[in-house]
């Protein structure tokens, strides 16, 4: 992430108020949703009816304490309100990226939601107001066209690089007939801020709310040296330097909650979408097996280091029974944690980082009947894909004895799965050029292995990249085992091949999830090989980015032998493994370091895992 230093100052730090106890429950059924209203084609009879979506001047001047939108946002007569959140897009020139607007415009078909929001870092890098114009037209054309109600917030990098200032960004996004986004009070931190009432179907009632807040950009220099003296205690993303929710924001939103709660004679339930997630999606994460949860961590929880409260204000208020956060772009869990589901989107769009095989938007269904209960998923642009949740640790599993060799390619033929590095086959030619196969004669003693390589070499990295996925024929308990073996023989087929980089790992419960490997502990970290026909084992290092290789300093080109990588230091995300973490099959990634080795295969056999990886049974 881009990471630079505000401008503005805020002024005054609100000490984190009183959690309310977390109430925990076990492991949930994935809820049934209800099939999306099918659009219909306007007639005049339709377009008479819902007069209230067509564009108005600026809403009259009322008694109530919100400024009402420019589109008045009912439930539907079947009583039920949809909404769509999308996030981190990041338009840049003219447009948004081919890929994100026909993913959006896919999205925006299959759940034709009543309202959608903007969760931020919409653009960046924007020369001037008529681009600004132009990319934020490309973003909501599918929108405007279907006269479909939107909002936004903003992130860190919709003010990052950009020659147009947030304030007049604001006129600009309202300029547009279906936005129903506001500035929100000149006096607060930011701009945006704002909430947007739901009313009932047949009344005047408001039933629901759905917030908008800014959570700012960056911390200033001042507040770093002020306010983190000494190493942080959050281990969500040590050393961020993203903004929180200021004081002055919180306020603001208790005193309106309460001004609505007395218009309307009883609190009001609702969500709030905001950029940079809070702490509390960490602890919630690291919490998830005692509470109800879905979806994917694959990267750190990049909050602020400063905790200004917000979660307690929500508690303390009540109303709040979901929040939900882009910013983390591979992240797409959500935690239901003190009664308030928190809730990750990733990314809808190929602009900045992502993992292809989870791109998509998230969800929220509310019900006239019964606001209070807010349900919410992912919707994937691949629907193939399956997404973990708490329902899959029933998987009935013993522990694995140490010595029990997972993996023998001269007994068991398994099912494979591979691509490009997290899951990326948006090369359509991606998986033709990666082989694997079983090799008869190529493992220990001349028995069968199984061969990986790259038929092909680009001028590009993740043009050489390998990622394969083997199932075990049992899946098991990790149990007390403390390493990995593997052999491996890097002689190749005529030229020796050695690794850019590459590291081993495993999934839990489900193939197509995120893997433990060490390539997410993103730091040094020996491992251990034995050659054929030796002894003595050598101690070896993965580099700072979790890999070994020739890039990170540890060549292994033409090596065979024994390879040993400690449990302890492969990661899902953050996550480390545990004694009860379910394994269902290895995982492997590799990237070719040089041209002559594409079309030599990496020979992999008798996958193990042990206490003690000196010891042989």
């Amino acid at each position: 992430m881009f990471i630079q230093k505000k401008t503005a100052k805020l002024t005054s730090f609100l000490l984190a108020l009183l959690m309310t106890a977390v109430s925990c429950t076990g492991g949930t059924e994935n809820p049934e949703f209800p099939e999306p209203p099918a659009a219909a084609e306007p007639t005049p009879e339709t377009e008479a009816a819902t007069a209230e979506t067509e564009p108005t001047a600026d809403p009259e001047p009322t008694d109530s304490p919100w400024q009402e939108s420019r589109h008045r946002l009912r439930f539907g007569e079947d009583g039920d309100f949809r909404i769509l959140v999308l996030s981190d897009i990041h338009g840049n020139g003219n447009t948004i990226s081919g890929l994100a607007k026909t993913n959006m415009e896919l999205l925006v078909e299959r759940e034709n939601p009543d309202l959608v929001m903007f969760g931020g870092d919409n653009t960046w890098g924007i020369s001037d107001e008529k681009q600004l114009e132009r990319c934020v037209a490309d973003m909501v054309e599918i929108l405007e066209e279907k006269q479909i109600p939107w909002g936004h917030v903003y992130g860190n990098h919709d003010a990052e690089g950009n020659n147009v200032k947030k304030d007049r960004q604001q006129k600009i996004y309202e300029s547009f007939d279906y936005c129903v986004s506001q500035a929100g009070d000149a006096d607060l931190p930011g701009v945006g801020n704002y909430v947007l009432p739901v009313y009932a179907s047949d009344s005047d009632r408001v039933l629901f709310n759905v917030w908008a807040l800014d959570s700012g950009e960056y911390l200033t220099s001042e507040e770093s040296g002020s306010y983190l003296p000494v190493a942080s205690t959050f281990q969500g993303y040590a050393g961020s330097s993203y903004d929180y929710i200021s004081p002055e924001l919180i306020r603001w939103y208790m005193d309106t909650s309460e001004q609505m709660e007395e218009a309307n004679g009883a609190v009001v339930p609702g969500m709030m979408v905001f950029h940079i997630p809070l702490q509390e999606s960490y602890n919630a994460w690291i919490n998830r097996e005692a509470l109800s949860y879905t979806g994917e961590k694959r990267e750190a929880v990049c909050a602020s280091e400063i905790n200004s409260g917000m979660f307690a204000a929500i508690t303390e208020r009540g109303d709040i029974k979901a929040v939900v956060n882009g910013h983390d772009h591979v992240n797409t869990y959500m935690v239901e944690y003190g009664g308030v589901k928190l809730c990750y989107c990733s990314t809808v769009s190929d602009t900045g980082y992502c993992d292809m095989d989870i791109l998509g938007g998230r969800m929220f269904f509310v019900s006239e009947e019964n606001p209070d209960e807010v349900q919410t998923y992912m919707s994937y642009v691949n629907e193939a894909y399956e997404e973990p949740s708490s329902s899959l640790a029933v998987i009935d599993a013993e522990p694995i004895p140490s010595g029990t060799v997972l993996l023998d390619f001269d007994s068991y033929t398994p099912e494979l799965s591979f691509s490009g590095w997290n899951n990326d086959n948006s090369d359509a030619a991606e998986t033709d050029r990666i082989v694997v196969e079983l090799s008869e004669s190529r493992g220990m003693d001349g028995t069968g292995a199984l061969g990986v390589t790259r038929s092909s070499f680009a001028d590009n990295n993740s043009g050489n990249n390998a990622e394969v996925r083997i199932s075990l024929e049992t899946p098991g308990l990790l149990g007390d085992n403390q390493y990995l073996r593997v052999r491996m023989d890097l002689s190749g087929d005529g030229t020796a091949v050695d690794f850019r980089k590459a590291c081993f790992g495993f999934l839990e419960n489900n193939r197509t999830a995120a893997p433990y490997r060490t390539d997410d502990l993103d730091s040094p970290s020996p491992f251990y090989f034995l050659a054929d026909g030796e002894t003595e084992w050598k101690t070896m290092q993965h580099g700072s980015d979790g890999c070994f290789g020739q890039a990170e300093g540890s060549s292994v080109r033409g090596l065979c032998g024994w390879f040993a990588f400690p449990v302890k230091n492969m990661r899902k995300g953050s996550t480390a493994p545990s004694s009860d973490t379910v394994i269902t099959d290895i995982y492997f990634y590799y990237c070719l370091s040089s041209a002559p080795m594409a079309g030599n295969r990496v020979y992999i056999d008798d996958i193990t895992l042990v206490n003690d990886y000196t010891v042989f049974d």
